[in-house]
């Protein structure tokens, strides 16, 4: 990997900006998170000539093309000032009388030498090239040492095949209108890239029996080698017919750990042959028993004899906010998704011939009349129930 500096001034950034040949937000970044107040400072900075650290940016061989890997949120502050978001504040600190008498002015009505200093700022940045998938990737976390970003951010900064899979399938949920309304948490600091990308290896482990780290994570993204085309069609279609199903009404709410755990639902039904592209209107029916119907039957003592809904539903429920990254955990939640599923099958006379090879699981694990979640959940994973295929 190599870094070329280069000293554009600021009117020639911002004429890439404008063209799109440099990209604010790439697929790695955070989003732009710097409040008006301290876009400003950046601003009182550029107009007092002072320094402001560097920037740096990938740069595309093929097209020329450039993704800003460190700097994201200087390079939006003076984009913002310049279309006329924000005005310049003069109160700040140390005071100067220059910057006082252009309080409250906004970029196009900077007296004209002004703007033409402003113009003519020049921006340390360096350019990335002759670089392997994972040096990107190195140099952000390096970058960004002191900072508070979470592990997908971190992870969204390797410049390779399988980040542009993940980003793909999240744009897919984003182009379908899924937001917080629907999963119950928005995608604040790429908290859906850091679902469907545990979600991602698992259908590559083809188990749920593995605990996931963050070293494992980081692995699958700093590997040159995409998702195999089945593996990643799989998960598509999954996301696809999952995101339909919650766009019902009530809409169910799930945390990080519980989206996962009803993706894995889906994952497993489409691999087993109990859904297929066609099955969000059953899935999304079941969404809604499993979320309000299911709650009723535990409060009028209505459950069946067949699967202990009274006792299964609160083992989810309290592996769904405590424990919820270690494998017994979400074995459970698994195995409880499914005992609820076929409970509303029996009840909506869904029918399934590999159905009846789950229940066939199911009913033998529960034969057991173990009622301690710890002692369920070694039964369930004695049993293989871990396997997804």
């Amino acid at each position: 990997m190599r870094l070329v500096p280069w000293d554009p001034d600021i009117q020639t950034v911002m004429t890439r900006i404008e063209s799109a040949a440099l990209d604010l937000q790439p697929n790695f970044q955070r989003g732009e998170v710097w409040p008006k107040s301290k876009k400003q400072r950046l601003i009182d900075s550029v107009l007092r000539e002072w320094h402001v650290p560097p920037i740096h940016v990938i740069e595309n061989p093929d097209t020329r093309k450039q993704e800003v890997l460190d700097g994201q949120q200087r390079l939006v502050a003076i984009r913002d000032f310049v279309r006329g978001e924000f005005a310049v504040d003069g109160s700040i600190e140390p005071l100067d009388t220059n910057i006082q008498s252009l309080d409250g002015k906004k970029y196009r009505s900077l007296p004209d030498e002004v703007q033409r200093q402003f113009d003519q700022f020049t921006l340390r940045l360096y350019r990335i090239v002759d670089f392997k998938p994972s040096e990107p990737a190195e140099l952000f976390y390096r970058l960004n040492q002191p900072s508070n970003l979470t592990g997908a951010e971190q992870r969204n900064a390797f410049y390779g095949p399988v980040r542009d899979q993940i980003r793909e399938l999240v744009h897919s949920l984003e182009t379908r209108g899924i937001g917080k309304d629907e999963f119950g948490f928005s995608n604040a600091r790429m908290a859906y890239d850091d679902v469907i990308c545990r979600v991602a290896l698992t259908v590559k482990r083809g188990t749920i029996a593995t605990k996931i780290i963050g070293n494992d994570l980081v692995e699958l993204y700093r590997s040159e080698e995409a998702l195999s085309s089945r593996d990643y069609q799989h998960l598509e279609e999954c996301l696809g017919m999952f995101a339909e199903a919650c766009m019902t009404d009530p809409k169910p709410k799930f945390n990080k750990a519980t989206l996962y755990s009803w993706l894995i639902f889906a994952v497993r039904g489409v691999s087993l042959g109990v859904f297929n592209q066609n099955s969000s209107k059953t899935i999304g029916q079941f969404l809604r028993y499993f979320f309000y119907r299911g709650l009723e039957l535990i409060l009028e003592d209505k459950h069946s004899e067949a699967y202990p809904m009274h006792i299964l539903l609160p083992i989810h429920d309290d592996r769904a906010t405590s424990r919820v990254a270690d494998v017994s955990s979400i074995i459970l939640r698994d195995f409880v998704i499914w005992c609820a599923f076929l409970e509303f099958s029996n009840a909506t006379e869904f029918d399934n011939e590999q159905l009846h090879e789950i229940e066939k699981k199911v009913k033998k694990i529960l034969s057991n009349n173990v009622i301690d979640p710890d002692v369920l959940g070694r039964h369930i994973l004695s049993s293989g129930w871990g396997e997804l295929r």
